[in-house]
């Protein structure tokens, strides 16, 4: 990402709205009712990835630096009407990021790693008062402690491209998503965790010709290989995924006031690693 250092009124800011223009061309999404909209879907885009570049928390932020640092490159509307489309684009959005990630599938090679984050949707202390997320989240517990909130999962390649994701509940076993998953890939040799051992899932992976490698329990006795030792070491790879998006994107946020607000927010943050890890 540090190849992209974005700076009021330089060709690199041109540059990268050339480069979601051309990719807004494939979705070809039109406003047809109503009044058009102030900023359009490529310029909304860009603004998304410069929220990412700036590791910005909030959309308040955000609108503060485009009206100071980038008036001249986009006609901003109130405040308001700026939270309302960068929300109403998640959709179009999400359609452009299957297809990034669907082109790194094609590109991604045999070796995937899969695992699972928490996303907690706000501190434990305000769990029994938290009311926006009740229909989607619940309460769980990792190796980090408890947590209320959402799961994100992903499936990525060896260089740390997002393959897919998947959104659950909190408490969703973690191998009900690698399931789904293993009926839209195949010929892969999947590396997982060990929260991931199953024979069901080792079954299922055979039918598209796919192979799940998982570490062993603690309590289990397991014969691995020199090539299996070699080959689980490259999963933590996916965690500098996970640490990026949080530490680095801020996607862990308490903030939204709609279950449509938290989801716009992953989207965004999650499209700003996909797309720069695109183009870097």
């Amino acid at each position: 990402m540090d190849n992209l250092t974005l700076k009021s009124g330089n060709d690199n800011l041109l540059e990268l709205f050339f480069y979601v223009d051309d990719l807004v061309k494939v979705i070809k999404k039109n406003h047809k009712v109503g009044r058009k909209p102030t900023l359009c879907l490529s310029e909304i885009m860009v603004i998304s990835i410069i929220k990412s570049q700036y590791g910005i928390r909030t959309w308040k932020q955000l609108y503060e630096l485009i009206r100071d640092r980038f008036d001249t490159e986009f006609v901003i509307p109130t405040y308001k009407n700026f939270v309302c489309q960068m929300n109403q684009s998640s959709k179009a959005i999400l359609l452009l990021m299957n297809i990034i990630m669907y082109l790194n599938y094609l590109k991604s090679g045999v070796i995937k790693i899969m695992d699972s984050t928490a996303i907690p949707v706000c501190k434990n202390l305000r769990i029994w008062r938290h009311k926006v997320c009740k229909s989607i989240a619940s309460k769980s517990k990792t190796t980090t402690g408890w947590f209320y909130g959402l799961k994100l999962h992903i499936l990525s390649d060896v260089n740390g491209n997002i393959i897919m994701i998947k959104f659950s509940t909190g408490k969703t076993d973690d191998r009900v998503a690698l399931s789904r998953i293993f009926e839209q890939i195949h010929d892969s040799l999947v590396l997982a965790g060990a929260g991931y051992l199953s024979k069901h899932l080792e079954k299922k992976a055979l039918l598209n010709n796919n192979f799940l490698l998982t570490c062993g329990r603690k309590n289990q006795k397991k014969i691995a290989t020199i090539l299996h030792i070699v080959l689980l070491n490259l999963r933590p790879r996916i965690e500098s995924i996970f640490s990026v998006l949080k530490e680095r994107l801020n996607l862990i946020t308490s903030l939204p006031r709609s279950v449509n607000g938290y989801m716009s927010h992953y989207i965004h943050v999650i499209f700003g690693y996909l797309f720069v890890k695109v183009i870097s």
